[in-house]
């Protein structure tokens, strides 16, 4: 089936006006705010009201089977007389598992408890709960579903959408999903149609209204964005355009620069996004630009610059920066999703990762969190950061005695705790002299236990300390030379070297452990072309494993830098990721990937 349904010139009334679009199969949004017309466009979909303009084609009713559709209407659309678990009943197949079955549906949407209760009974979050777990239920191929999950609080939603997207995956489910929230498409659909005033402004690939917005007002659909002029490319990014462009926060990095001729007025920490207000000082010129912070904090007066990440645009929208079909790929023969537990109203992400003691995976998190998850993807136990106000903590290791080393980014400093998290020690401190950091984010250990911390901010490099914190070397330095960084993000020990993933020079660079640069590692026959490889660790196989948050997939290669396989593209499905954070192998050569932009762990188990 190529299309599900396909609107010529539909018209309905002032709600609907002149749309033309086709609907395959997949996961569609329909973006928008209230009064845009999302809800009148689902209503034609499902034929609950006719067009009084143009014709739709529905491609479920043709030939001799009719594809079965189930659609879930803004209000829910439950039924008064029936109870919770009767929803279930009423759209199940009979059979012999059927009350193992309804059991199960009403646990995974937490309604177990609220069974033998009405829908007047249910609060509007256990409403929207119960439609959607009996729209899973039915078991249909196609599913409508008009705001669904949207008195649910946000703190639980993430749960309930990887229920829906695994149910999508397993059953080969097409869905149609009306919302107001970018975020939502962000992170479930693969196509968008954005509404305005009954009109359609967009149709077509997310990723593509992401990153390729061909006006402002496009760019916004999906949350914040920079979007300049050639001439203010050139003054604040000083960079040649020869035609405006949206800069997504993600793109544009704020480093303190002394000599700068743009200062800070204000800035708003929002948490995976800042909003920081610059005068250009020579003009008087002010603008408001949206980046990643990488603290929470930019006092009046700091003078900074602003850069972009080059080879993340560019190998966004030159094709010929895609994975080649030839290249070799890491086999994957399962893909299991871990969540990341809420905390409070918030759900958090995992961004850096590393393999314990034992085999357990341990994670650091948005929320200020370390998290040990046992083997089933369950968590096992779990502590917080001494504070997180500033941010939180990226990079982490375990040492031979079971203490968890931590760089506590936004704190300037490493913490090690007890292996049960209950007591820690902390050092260093602002400053760019020795043992002292401006943002420490890789943390790696060698044979005998002595520390290798990398710090960004300007003062990008690696110090060397023992287990109890005492400085014994640095080296690198700000800069693209050899031997220089521009955020290194991920380390790696073996045999008396370190590997370095220099994330903005997009490389890999190997040093002795006694700070000598010995070379960037390459292969002259095939470039590992890396896109800002964010972390990097050593499997069982004696193999690297790079993480790159700029292409969203998983390399492997060898020490000498010969390309072995990849894994993964940009999105939010099975086998794609995010704006990956952080990688971790274990002895079994599972990989784990902090899918941060999915908010979600995932494990790939190899062949």
């Amino acid at each position: 089936m190529n299309n599900l349904w396909q609107l010529e010139n539909v018209g309905l009334g002032q709600r609907v006006c002149g749309v033309t679009l086709r609907i395959e199969p997949g996961v569609t949004a329909v973006l928008g705010h209230s009064g845009a017309g999302k809800t009148s466009l689902l209503n034609l979909l499902v034929g609950f009201e006719k067009p009084d303009a143009g014709k739709i084609i529905s491609e479920l009713n043709r030939g001799e089977h009719r594809v079965p559709l189930f659609w879930v209407p803004s209000d829910g659309g439950l039924w008064p007389h029936l109870t919770a678990a009767e929803h279930i009943a009423a759209v199940m197949e009979k059979n012999a598992d059927g009350e193992t079955e309804l059991n199960r549906r009403l646990e995974e949407f937490d309604l177990i408890h609220r069974r033998d209760s009405r829908p007047e009974t249910l609060s509007a979050g256990e409403q929207s709960r119960l439609s959607v777990a009996r729209a899973l239920a039915a078991d249909a191929a196609v599913l409508v579903m008009d705001e669904p999950l949207v008195h649910v609080d946000p703190s639980r939603v993430g749960k309930y959408w990887q229920i829906i997207r695994q149910h999508l995956q397993k059953k080969n489910v097409a869905l149609v999903f009306a919302t107001h929230s970018p975020r939502a498409v962000l992170a479930e659909a693969q196509r968008v149609i954005c509404l305005r005033d009954g009109c359609v402004q967009y149709d077509g690939e997310v990723e593509n209204l992401y990153w390729r917005a061909a006006s402002a007002e496009l760019a916004a659909c999906l949350g914040e964005a920079n979007w300049l002029e050639a001439d203010a490319v050139q003054l604040w990014l000083q960079r040649n355009e020869s035609t405006a462009r949206c800069f997504r926060p993600e793109q544009i990095s704020v480093q303190r620069d002394d000599q700068s001729p743009f200062v800070v007025e204000s800035s708003r920490f929002q948490g995976a996004v800042a909003e920081v207000e610059v005068r250009h000082e020579p003009t008087g010129v002010m603008r408001t630009f949206f980046h990643r912070p990488a603290a929470n904090h930019l006092a009046k007066g700091t003078r900074i610059i602003l850069k972009t990440l080059i080879c993340l645009l560019l190998c966004l929208h030159v094709a010929g920066c895609r994975q080649s079909s030839s290249a070799p790929t890491i086999p994957v023969k399962e893909i299991h999703l871990w969540s990341v537990p809420s905390k409070d109203l918030l759900q958090p992400a995992a961004r850096s990762l590393t393999i314990g003691n034992h085999g357990e995976l341990i994670a650091l998190d948005t929320g200020g969190r370390v998290l040990v998850y046992a083997p089933d993807g369950s968590i096992a136990r779990q502590w917080k950061m001494p504070d997180n106000k500033n941010g939180n903590p990226e990079g982490v290791c375990v040492l031979r005695d079971g203490r968890v080393v931590v760089g506590d980014t936004h704190y300037h400093r490493v913490v090690i705790f007890s292996p049960d998290g209950q007591s820690f020690t902390t050092f260093g401190k602002e400053g760019t002299g020795d043992g002292e950091f401006i943002y420490p984010v890789a943390v790696a250990k060698d044979a005998q236990d002595n520390l290798y911390i990398a710090e960004y901010g300007s003062n990008d490099r690696v110090q060397k300390f023992t287990s109890d914190g005492k400085f014994l070397l640095s080296f690198g330095s700000f800069g693209t030379r050899p031997g220089q960084f521009q955020r290194p993000s991920g380390l790696v020990w073996r045999d008396g070297k370190i590997y370095a993933a220099d994330a903005f020079n997009n490389r890999i660079q190997i040093f002795s452990d006694d700070g000598k640069f010995l070379k960037i590692l390459d292969s002259t026959n095939e470039p590992l072309a890396l896109q800002l490889p964010y972390d990097l660790k050593l499997g069982p196989d004696d193999k690297l494993y790079a993480v790159e948050y700029g292409a969203g997939r998983v390399t492997r290669f060898d020490l000498d830098g010969r390309l072995l396989g990849r894994f993964g593209t940009n999105g939010t499905g099975a086998g794609q990721f995010a704006t990956p954070w952080g990688i971790a192998v274990d002895a079994q050569k599972r990989i784990y990937v902090a899918d941060t932009g999915n908010r979600r762990v995932v494990e790939l188990q190899t062949q």
